[in-house]
């Protein structure tokens, strides 16, 4: 059995169209250059974040489908093993790379993943400002980039602690519920009788269990729909709003500038 090739900190298979570094944060836009039949298993020593922005992009991180074409995060731990590769050269990706021994540090901190896995689009929204910033450098860059690092730990953290830090079946019921049925604004009542449960028990152990209400946590449900939504531009932002349950498009456009400090115009230009 061949050797399972060792890739270094901030090492990819790819071209550097643009990096930086910040402290311990190692900042890259690259290019694949690498053909998919070339690519071998390999290890990655540091931890790392990998947006994907273009391109069609072959992942075993959990939640990730078998070929991704559309804006996605992965975040892969220190020591992750795979044959993560594009399907061609025509991609683009950035990557936020950790030092191993700086990541363990802040493991410490936040109950973070141990295993690749695709993050949500509240962190993909953090990400990408990360790479904006990398495209728009400028003196107050560092110190604006430390602060979305933070944040970006933050939410995989949060998103480590729903999956794996849940409360009983019955409260778990209930959460997936809201997630499944985001489109459906349930009263407390009904959805309390739903896991036969007290209404007043099933908020209480709700936030106990998730740091947050059933109704705070169905509107980041709802944006973070809207986020996946803005990705395909034939949807129209308004359409969008009414779809995700906000009055009118000014509204959505307040909240949405309120969470990810982007308005989904703003967004979608990105995007």
């Amino acid at each position: 059995m061949s050797p399972i090739t060792q890739l270094g900190r901030g090492r990819f298979y790819g071209d550097y169209r643009a990096q930086c570094q910040v402290g311990d944060l190692a900042l890259a836009e690259l290019r694949p250059t690498v053909p998919e039949h070339e690519i071998v298993t390999h290890t990655h020593e540091d931890a790392h974040f990998l947006l994907l922005l273009e391109g069609a992009y072959l992942s075993s991180a959990r939640g990730m489908p078998g070929v991704c074409a559309t804006r996605a995060l992965v975040l892969n731990p220190p020591g992750t093993t795979h044959r993560d590769c594009f399907r061609g050269l025509d991609g683009r990706f950035f990557t936020l790379s950790i030092p191993g021994e700086a990541w363990r540090a802040v493991t410490e901190e936040r109950d973070l993943p141990q295993d690749a896995l695709k993050l949500s689009p509240s962190a993909l929204i953090r990400a990408t400002r990360l790479w904006q910033e990398l495209r728009q450098w400028d003196g107050a860059s560092p110190l604006v980039v430390e602060a979305a690092f933070e944040e970006l730990l933050d939410a995989a953290a949060t998103e480590h602690q729903l999956a794996h830090k849940g409360g009983p079946a019955w409260l778990e019921r209930a959460r997936e519920q809201l997630h499944d049925d985001w489109m459906h604004t349930p009263r407390l009542g009904e959805l309390a009788r739903t896991v036969d449960v007290h209404p007043v028990y099933l908020a209480r152990a709700f936030r106990r269990s998730y740091g947050c209400s059933p109704g705070e946590y169905l509107r980041r449900c709802r944006m973070e729909q809207a986020v996946a939504m803005l990705h395909d531009r034939r949807i129209a932002i308004a359409d969008i709003a009414a779809a995700c349950g906000f009055v009118d498009q000014s509204h959505f456009t307040h909240a949405f500038r309120r969470a990810y400090r982007y308005t989904p115009a703003q967004y979608r230009a990105l995007a």
